[in-house]
């Protein structure tokens, strides 16, 4: 398996072309921030996104957590009931989807976060008190990584189909007519292994658990904005010793996939999920990333064909959550039922297609697309790529990275597969998940 990195000389040559931004935030904003309650919205206008260009966005209060959502520190002495993390997460978007963005910090506005896209490209906010005002900065990326840092996501055939039937076309022709209003949201329960915990957060816990808050409202930017889905963590196991998972394959593949749904199916069966998902330190550097799931697997309980994925992260602390966040929400996306864009046909979502896929960025892959690569010349971000593409490794759009967004044609697919499972995975409302008998 052949691997490509992304080019520190186009994501430099990129952020030339780029430039820090800012935005002050007055004591009455500041204060909306910090103490409104979840589902709250205002609108903050001239937001910058780090390439010069500025958007006014409504942001909402959202919660990352599902109702009784259990966090679990796991050691030798057995598991411990931890607190949820004190994180406050907003998410903002602008009337036309294109620029979106998350919004993560401590009470006090202590260690602030945030990461989105917009139509000139991937960008991260970080954020400085001044005196009773907030200041948010944004920049591209790809800027926020140290010298010398650049991250490398390792591709491959990281979806694996379920055999699960996919839409009809009446289905795919009613997906355009789910009212907008409609709330769903999907619990996914996380587990990790030892060295996740140990080489990111050096068996820090709740530094892990807050991490992984800002992780969903990161993966939330997309699913809330194009799915109207809300992705909730659900129990969380934090291991900081060693853990149930000896399969060290990396990048990972189907022996790491199938020993984490053997082992889920026969010791947490009863944990309520839509998914489960492994966050896993194995990769083969802190620089390294990949990931495997199952396509088109809800609620579904067998090792094989089930509703997994494992997701080998950047563990290098210097690397920002939202290239993790593209990892991890991309093979949810399998999960949801998406393939790649090289391997969807753009009229019809039929996949695994070779023929008029939604991109050429990448090629070869079983029954996709074949032949030179390219940059999209249509699509949300174009040239970059969306979040199901493998558009960033070919360094398509400002520094190289996918933007925030799946693809319309596959937003069609994806809400008809939800709508398909709703209620009976898929709950539609926050409160239903866990009274719908999953287990």
């Amino acid at each position: 398996m052949h691997r490509l990195l992304a080019l520190a000389l186009l994501a430099a040559a990129s952020s030339a072309h780029a430039s820090d931004a800012a935005i002050t935030l007055d004591t009455t904003q500041r204060a909306r921030l910090a103490t409104s309650a979840v589902g709250s919205q205002f609108v903050l206008d001239g937001v910058p996104d780090g390439y010069g260009g500025q958007a006014n966005l409504r942001f909402e209060r959202v919660e990352v957590y599902a109702p009784g959502a259990r966090l679990v520190r796991v050691d030798a002495a057995g598991e411990h009931e931890l607190p949820r993390s004190r994180r406050v997460h907003w998410i903002g978007v602008d009337a036309a989807g294109s620029v979106r963005a998350s919004l993560s910090f401590d009470p006090g506005f202590e260690r602030i976060v945030g990461s989105g896209s917009s139509p000139a490209g991937a960008f991260v906010w970080s954020g400085e008190r001044d005196g009773d005002r907030l200041r948010l900065r944004a920049r591209p990326l790809a800027s926020a990584l140290p010298a010398g840092v650049v991250p490398e996501i390792v591709p491959g055939e990281d979806g694996i189909a379920s055999g699960q039937p996919f839409p009809d076309a009446l289905s795919l022709a009613l997906a355009g007519q789910v009212p907008a209003g409609s709330p769903r949201s999907a619990v996914v329960a996380i587990d990790t292994d030892n060295e996740f915990l140990l080489r990111r957060f050096g068996n820090d816990a709740s530094a892990a658990s807050d991490w992984i808050g800002d992780l969903f409202a990161t993966m939330n930017v997309m699913y809330l904005r194009d799915l109207n889905l809300s992705l909730q963590q659900g129990t969380t196991y934090l291991r900081t010793t060693p853990d149930p998972y000896t399969v060290t394959t990396t990048p990972a593949d189907g022996g790491n996939l199938n020993e984490f749904g053997s082992y889920w199916q026969n010791n947490y069966a009863g944990i309520p999920r839509s998914f489960a998902a492994l966050l896993s330190g194995k990769s083969s550097s802190g620089n390294s990333a990949s990931g495997i799931a199952w396509i088109n697997a809800y609620c579904r309980k067998p090792s094989q064909g089930g509703s997994y994925s494992v997701n080998q992260v950047f563990t290098n602390a210097q690397i920002p959550v939202a290239y993790s966040a593209r990892i991890v929400g991309h093979e949810l996306g399998h999960n949801f039922g998406a393939y790649h864009t090289h391997c969807t046909n753009v009229s019809t979502g039929a996949a695994p297609s070779a023929s008029n896929t939604i991109d050429r960025c990448f090629s070869g892959a079983s029954g996709c697309y074949s032949g030179a690569t390219s940059c999209p010349s249509s699509g949300p971000g174009a040239p970059a790529g969306s979040i199901m593409s493998y558009c960033n490794l070919i360094g398509c759009g400002a520094n190289g990275q996918n933007v925030l967004q799946f693809h319309q044609t596959q937003v069609t697919v994806l809400s008809a597969l939800i709508a398909q499972n709703t209620p009976s995975c898929i709950a539609a409302s926050a409160d239903e998940i866990f009274s719908s008998g999953f287990d």
